[in-house]
């Protein structure tokens, strides 16, 4: 998973950036030497007003250098906020019993939305000041970039105090998690414990965020989120038909795997070195950049995969601005399938390396992650195993990230008197049983470990449409050995927004393209039956 944010403009110009600069091995910053301070939102608030001052000046004399010297200095206060709401994300999650970690990344979470308004404010002013046009000449922002700030502002009171609220409620989730880890995870005690005050948090969540899409004028808060949130070039409606056409083709094959074998497989025991070691020599036998960025990861320990009981039980990437480098934490299940979920993560972190903080599409962030996954079948060591590890892994994206999603999409059409904890969990026993997860027996609750549901809303759609683009690249290896490797290393530092528009720059096959996923059922039944 890519924690990310995703700022109201496109990526500021390479100019704009001009002060950042690749961190090697000899020009670096070890993580266990970043330094945590509370960020000083009246600092920014001072670097914002110097910024507008200096482009409202009626008479700057084509000094446009202090205009830009003034807005650099603003984003070097933006950057070290989210710099250090990144550090106090990673020493919560590392231990989530320490209660000064999670006072600091609530107060982070808390004051997101304020920076993002002042974010916003700085451009409204520069669009309404003498030098517009300098600024959106091709070497700065480019042209028409402000176009989109000449109207009313996107962070007005009201907005702004939907978000609060809004992160209060994921405040309290870390919280409840915080209580369950003296539980095993996913057991009934769990959710006896905690599962009933985190589907009634799901429920306020759900009503603020219906409340936040009314506010905008949206018939649904997915349509909002999609829009507001990510850059996606397809609709809600070819992505609801593509996942009915997951349960219809895949959850078939799904039912019908033999599990058991594959669990053997994936639940061997692997330690944290090993995993280690198995992307290590992948990174280096992919070379190139990838292998660079491993360099740099390996040199600066710009990772923390130790196991823990009170550590956060998931893994992500996030890039640490100020510091021009990439970060990697992950809970391990202390099993073969450790080495995929780093290789995942290090896909991420590859493409920020590459593009010193990525501000892709999130469909195209997740292309990176899932594709290192699969070329890492290819490149890495003693992979036999893996190769079914994966391929079942892969069918379980498809079935059980389409499952997710599908009722994620559902849940926001509970409104009023049907929006219940009981009718969460009906719906989600509808679900499990329409794409084949009651399988493995169940508890109608269990969907409160999905955190994407509380922090990332609408973000699972991703991992499915980008599995279904980096599952090509491993067919390509097989067609000619290199290619799919060429295709990742030569796109690694892309930028594109839209998916739809990456896969076709880049030659692959969209998911929405007729009989796909009667085609990737097929490839299922070769491979695993």
């Amino acid at each position: 998973m890519k924690k990310f944010r995703k700022l109201l403009a496109l990526l500021l110009v390479a100019a704009l950036l001009a002060g950042c600069g690749r961190q090697l091995t000899g020009d670096m910053t070890r993580y266990e030497d970043m330094t945590y301070t509370r960020p000083n939102l009246a600092r920014m608030e001072h670097m914002l007003s110097l910024a507008v001052d200096a482009a409202m000046a009626e008479e700057y004399g084509g000094k446009l250098r202090d205009v830009l010297g003034a807005i650099y200095a603003f984003y070097d206060e933006y950057d070290s906020f989210y710099t250090n709401y990144s550090l106090a994300d990673i020493r919560s999650c590392h231990d989530l019993t320490d209660l000064y970690w999670q006072e600091e990344y609530a107060w982070c979470m808390e004051k997101s939305a304020d920076v993002e308004a002042m974010l916003e404010e700085l451009y409204r002013q520069l669009a309404a000041s003498p030098c517009r046009e300098q600024l959106e000449a091709e070497a700065y922002f480019g042209e028409g970039f402000f176009e989109a700030y000449d109207g009313e502002s996107t962070y007005d009171e009201a907005f702004l105090m939907l978000l609060e609220q809004e992160s209060a409620l994921i405040s309290e989730y870390y919280d409840l998690s915080s209580q369950a880890t003296a539980y095993d995870y996913g057991s009934g005690e769990y959710y006896d414990v905690c599962g009933e005050a985190m589907a009634q948090l799901l429920v306020e969540l759900i009503a603020l965020r219906q409340q936040i899409s009314d506010y905008w004028g949206y018939d649904s808060y997915p349509q909002f989120a999609n829009d507001f949130y990510f850059y996606r070039d397809y609709t809600m409606e070819q992505a609801e038909q593509y996942l009915a056409e997951v349960a219809q083709h895949l959850s078939p094959i799904y039912r019908q795997l033999d599990w058991e074998q594959n669990w053997e497989l994936s639940e061997q025991y692997c330690t944290e070195e090993e995993a280690f070691r198995y992307v290590k020599e992948t990174a280096k036998n992919m070379g190139g950049t990838v292998r660079e960025a491993f360099s740099l990861l390996e040199a600066a320990d710009l990772y923390d995969i130790t196991w823990s009981e009170n550590k956060y039980s998931a893994s992500f990437e996030v890039y640490l601005t100020s510091y021009y480098e990439p970060f990697i934490f992950m809970n391990p299940e202390r099993s073969r399938y450790d080495c995929l979920t780093f290789a995942h993560e290090f896909g991420h972190f590859c493409n920020d390396y590459a593009c010193y903080g990525s501000y892709a599409g999130v469909d195209v962030l997740e292309f990176f992650s899932q594709g290192m996954e699969y070329l890492s079948l290819c490149y890495g060591e003693d992979t036999e195993d893996l190769k079914q590890i994966k391929m079942t892994d892969s069918l379980s994206i498809y079935v059980e990230q389409s499952a997710f999603a599908s009722f994620e999409q559902r849940m926001y059409a509970l409104e009023g008197e049907e929006l219940t904890a009981e009718n969460l969990y009906r719906l989600y026993e509808e679900v499990v049983a329409e794409y084949g997860l009651d399988i493995f027996g169940y508890d109608r609750r269990e969907f409160v470990t999905i955190t994407h549901f509380y922090t990332s809303p609408m973000y699972i759609l991703s991992y499915v449409f980008s599995n279904d683009a980096a599952m090509q690249l491993y067919q390509l290896e097989q067609q000619e050995f290199g290619a799919g490797l060429k295709l990742y290393q030569d796109n690694l530092a892309s930028q594109e927004a839209w998916f739809l528009a990456f896969l076709e720059t880049v030659g692959l096959e969209s998911p929405f393209s007729d009989g796909r996923v009667e085609q990737i059922a097929a490839t299922f039944r070769t491979v695993l039956e």
